[in-house]
């Protein structure tokens, strides 16, 4: 899946980010997806190019079953057209597309590198039911197996992947931003007042699905129990609803601060800034799994500090810089956090100051594209550049 659906959250960020920065270096770029956008289709010309950025674009209809995305017209695209390309990359795990991509791969000897997104964390597998298994093992564990290499984005994921009898060889790129997208924030109250929050308050910020993998009912529960030692502090979740949110009011509700939390569902991407520069902290406190963080490098580009679980791809990054606090997934220790960042303004702006300058030297889609260039001339020649944390089982 790809843009424009970017409800879907950060892996069609990434991707997208990914494939425009590489047109930026000069290469060819096609995409091939479909209409789906998870439980609906797109209003995207099929069967045709579309100009995204210099990216060739192809929609195809899909034929049945929007998650999965089924797509009969993708499947033969593929077998015409896989074998005029050089290397082939896949961003798909638990749909149809990577399926007839990497078979006609194999079939004209195209290397193909598998992006993980965080797919296949040892957490994030325990969540799958049998169906998923069932197609991990008789179908998916065959594409990672024939892939060139396997692309984690943090040595976090790479731990925290484990792949029986999976000897491909893998290497470490983050995920890239376009970081001139954070250059000309609004200004703070007036975005405070654009979201219905009062100029004096703190803001908390959870911005992303509201998914039980991220652990929001955690975030509210810690919230709820620093609430008296964090006047005049709101908390808001903006994000779509994975099943959470009616859980959440309760939890609300049944704590007595419901007037204190936010629910602004789905933010779009152009009012994404606006949400940010009201924020005095992000919250990203979730379980194994969260692969990245994307969400987290978009506060940090505009200067709002971080406040992650130990989980979270980039914590090791962020503790280096001082870019934030990272905590264990512990309720007590969550509210503990957040007392004492909220408590010392003086140190939370330093530390935005901090996050900002980390987020554009490590994530810039310019930097991050280019050590993407770099993993594709190591697939075709065979060579390991040391600065991209090869490991070869």
């Amino acid at each position: 899946m790809y843009e424009p659906a970017w409800h879907l959250g950060g892996v069609v960020r990434s991707v997208s980010a990914l494939c425009r920065g590489e047109v930026c270096l000069g290469h060819e770029v096609t995409v091939f997806t479909t209409d789906s956008e998870g439980y609906r289709r797109m209003p995207v010309p099929l069967t045709q190019p579309v100009d995204l950025g210099g990216v060739k674009v192809y929609y195809f209809k899909i034929d049945f079953h929007y998650r999965f995305a089924y797509s009969s017209r993708l499947r033969q695209a593929c077998r015409r057209s896989i074998k005029d390309f050089d290397l082939v990359n896949l961003h798909s795990t638990w749909n149809y597309p990577a399926i007839p991509a990497a078979f006609e791969s194999r079939r004209h000897g195209i290397p193909y590198c598998y992006h993980c997104h965080g797919s296949l964390t040892k957490y994030t597998l325990g969540l799958k039911h049998l169906k998923k298994w069932l197609y991990l093992y008789l179908i998916h564990k065959k594409i990672l197996r024939y892939a060139s290499a396997l692309r984690y984005t943090a040595e976090l994921e790479r731990i925290q992947t484990q792949l029986r009898k999976i000897k491909t060889p893998s290497f470490i790129i983050p995920n890239g931003l376009d970081t001139t997208e954070f250059d000309h924030l609004p200004e703070k109250n007036g975005s405070k007042y654009r979201w219905g929050i009062a100029a004096g308050a703190r803001v908390i910020l959870f911005l992303g699905r509201l998914d039980i993998r991220k652990a929001p009912d955690l975030l509210l529960k810690a919230f709820a129990s620093a609430i008296n030692r964090l006047p005049e502090t709101v908390l808001i979740f903006a994000g779509p609803d994975f099943g959470q949110e009616r859980n959440l009011k309760n939890l609300a509700e049944q704590f007595g601060i419901a007037s204190r939390v936010l629910f602004l569902g789905y933010v779009q991407p152009d009012e994404r800034n606006s949400l940010l520069a009201a924020a005095d902290l992000l919250t990203l406190v979730t379980h194994p799994g969260e692969n990245f963080g994307n969400a987290a490098v978009e506060a940090m580009l505009a200067g709002v500090p971080v406040l992650l679980s130990e989980h979270v791809g980039i914590c090791r990054e962020v503790t280096a810089d001082g870019a934030g606090m990272v905590v264990p997934l512990e309720v007590e220790v969550i509210a503990e956090a957040l007392v004492k960042m909220l408590s010392d303004p003086d140190r939370l702006k330093v530390m935005g100051e901090v996050a900002a300058a980390s987020a554009r030297r490590r994530y810039n889609i310019g930097k991050v594209a280019s050590l993407m260039a770099k993993a594709y001339g190591d697939i075709l020649s065979g060579q390991r550049s040391p600065e991209l944390s090869w490991s070869d089982p």
